[in-house]
């Protein structure tokens, strides 16, 4: 075994046993102990947190942070790593958004000369856009780590009603045109509720300990209300999405008090509506360019949907819902008012 791959896989079992000792390695991998002592001090100037401790029970610790080993990258396989890193640059918050930085240089300042000239000239040829805002998400990691340990936490919200006190367990967290949500069991309402979490102020972690829902993985038809049980004998417990992706796809599929939305668009209209992206998924075209939409969407979100086809002006019009075209009547009043 030579010296490079001898360094790798010590680094990788160190990894896995966290404590040891000289002997013990020297051992392992059949070389002397003042090789495995050399061997160490490598490690250590390289960057592992190796720590040692002298006496009887002594021996190497391994920090708290883990260093991975090596790994060995084509130069596509590089470009495309750098430039996965560099699609997040737009977003205001990120969750670990120092480690990010930081891994992203390491990354850059290893790669030969001609791959870092290369992206040097990509980075002005390519830019993965999105749209940022001055509100900040103060506790991105708090409210994904809840959400990977499953447990409750207590947050303070500001919503319609100014900033109230709840108790929610985190499904996950999603992107959406520059905005971080935060879909939760909301422990107050005993029901699902959205949360932005840019109007998260304040998260605590509740003194006593609160009943939460069972994770169930790849299972997305849950109720869209939904109560904690205790565990006793003979209570069914309720059961929290499995995963963000659950939460996504059943919001969209199996949303309640549903309404038709239809509209009919003209040649432009079409062009416009396919570039808005709450619309772009349901919007059909016909062979001669003008097009439609025939879906449906929530009763709640009538003035949403208001709101994006109000931009499209005379390239569209409105068939149904009756609440819909009469929002855009009274839209198209105040406007005539307002300008009167």
């Amino acid at each position: 075994m030579s010296k490079t791959q001898r360094l790798i896989e010590m680094m990788m079992t160190i990894n896995a046993k966290r404590k040891f000792t000289a002997r013990e390695l020297a051992q392992e991998f059949g070389v002397s102990y003042r090789t495995i002592l050399r061997d160490l001090n490598e490690l250590s100037v390289l960057g592992v947190p190796i720590y040692s401790e002298v006496g009887a029970s002594g021996g190497y610790y391994l920090l708290q942070d883990r260093m991975l080993p090596p790994i060995f990258f084509k130069e596509s396989e590089a470009v495309a790593m750098f430039f996965a890193y560099q699609s997040l640059q737009f977003f205001d918050s990120l969750p670990f958004r120092s480690e990010t930085r930081t891994a992203l240089k390491k990354f850059y300042h290893y790669l030969p000369e001609d791959v870092k000239r290369r992206i040097d000239q990509m980075q002005d040829r390519i830019v993965f856009w999105n749209p940022t805002y001055s509100q900040s998400s103060l506790h991105l990691e708090v409210l994904l780590e809840t959400a990977i340990d499953q447990s409750v936490i207590t947050i303070h919200y500001d919503g319609k009603k100014g900033i109230t006190e709840r108790m929610i367990q985190p499904i996950g967290l999603y992107s959406y045109n520059g905005f971080w949500y935060c879909p939760a069991y909301c422990l107050q309402r005993q029901a699902y509720r959205m949360f932005r979490a840019d109007r998260i102020k304040q998260v605590e972690i509740p003194s006593t300990e609160a009943n939460v829902l069972e994770q169930d993985h790849g299972n997305a038809s849950f109720p869209k209300k939904a109560s904690v049980e205790q565990s006793s004998a003979g209570h069914r417990k309720k059961q929290l999405f499995g995963s963000i992706m659950d939460w996504i796809t059943y919001s969209e599929q199996n949303g309640r008090n549903l309404v038709p939305f239809a509209v009919e668009l003209t040649r432009d209209g079409t062009r416009q509506a396919k570039s808005v992206l709450d619309l772009v998924r349901v919007v059909e075209e016909r062979k001669d360019g003008t097009g439609w939409i025939d879906t449906k969407i929530p009763r709640s979100e009538i003035p949403f949907f208001a709101e994006l086809i109000w931009n499209l002006g005379l390239e569209v019009t409105v068939k149904e819902p009756k609440e819909l075209i009469t929002y855009m009547k009274e839209k198209i009043e105040k406007m005539r008012k307002h300008y009167g």
